[in-house]
């Protein structure tokens, strides 16, 4: 008996420029068809655009981890921020649910006030202390109210081959300097945007009913003196000639180069991710040994400053 299979999903993913889009379209590559949109293709501050935009597209499943995510650049443009990370996610929602399309929209560990030292879960109190925050949490909340099938996925302090990410910056600023500084009171979860992927697709294909928030996020704490400290150290065993494995500790109430607030404690527990998925996610330490590897074996690292 011949047996039909089901046919390749179809993905359409937004800000296919930053990090975490390129790794989305990478990952995907490998099971459907992807069309990968940069902000040429949509502009997510054109709402009117969204909608005729999406209705031309043959996809399955809306993938949108664009947003503006510095939470300094949202209180510079405030009505920008709230157009790009509220009303366009609740635009691309309501479309969504419209042509019965697969929508997953990525958030952020900033929808918490920061003011718990134990694990956040996904039906904790969310009380942004920044106005990035406060625009993810709002739409959170859109997206959600617009699609109820839709999946929110907050993220936490992404790192990857797509963009350089504050481990990477650390080494680098280590080869030209011994005397460096991190944020020793601010803790969360560095995140492996590779893991993320595949964590996304076993979501997309073996749970294709997961809805509603779901936390992802690499397991274990880190402060960002630590996240720096590591990656020193690994990158020093690697032979990169870094100055320094140690960094100057700095606290969070002394940054005053910051234009907003910045929560200081927002690890994710990921215990309903493993519940759905039986996927316990590895311990960053893990997944950025294996980034620092690749990227090494790529020769992105060298003592000439860039």
């Amino acid at each position: 008996m011949h047996v039909m299979s089901s046919p390749a999903l179809r993905f359409l993913v937004l800000g296919s420029n930053g990090g975490l889009g390129r790794a989305l379209a990478r990952q995907l590559a490998g099971i459907g068809s992807v069309t990968a949109w940069t902000r040429k293709d949509l502009d997510l501050s054109c709402l009117e655009d969204i909608e005729p935009k999406l209705a031309s597209q043959a996809f399955d499943v809306l993938l949108n981890p664009a947003g503006m995510t510095s939470p300094d650049a949202c209180v510079q443009q405030p009505e920008l921020a709230q157009r790009i990370n509220t009303e366009a996610p609740a635009e691309l929602a309501r479309v969504c649910q419209k042509l019965g399309r697969r929508f997953i929209h990525f958030s952020t560990d900033y929808v918490f006030d920061g003011g718990k030292t134990t694990l956040w879960d996904e039906d904790d109190l969310t009380a942004p202390v920044n106005l990035y925050g406060r625009t993810k949490r709002a739409g959170e909340l859109a997206v959600l109210e617009a699609c109820p099938e839709a999946l929110v996925a907050r993220v936490s302090w992404l790192f990857g081959p797509d963009k350089s990410s504050h481990p990477d910056q650390i080494i680098t600023k280590a080869l030209q300097s011994a005397e460096l500084t991190a944020i020793a009171d601010k803790t969360s979860s560095p995140t492996f945007t590779r893991d993320l992927c595949e964590w996304v697709q076993t979501l997309v294909t073996s749970h294709r009913d997961s809805r509603g928030v779901l936390h992802l996020c690499n397991s274990g704490t880190a402060s960002w003196q630590e996240w720096g400290e590591k990656a020193l150290e690994i990158a020093s065993r690697l032979g990169v000639p870094v100055r320094t494995t140690k960094l100057a500790p700095l606290a969070l109430a002394e940054c005053t180069f910051f234009k907003d607030a910045r929560p200081p404690h927002t690890r994710m527990s990921t215990e309903r991710f493993t519940t759905i998925t039986g996927i316990r996610p590895r311990a960053w330490q893990e997944a950025l040994e294996e980034h620092l590897r690749a990227m090494q074996a790529a020769l992105a690292f060298s003592s000439t400053p860039s």
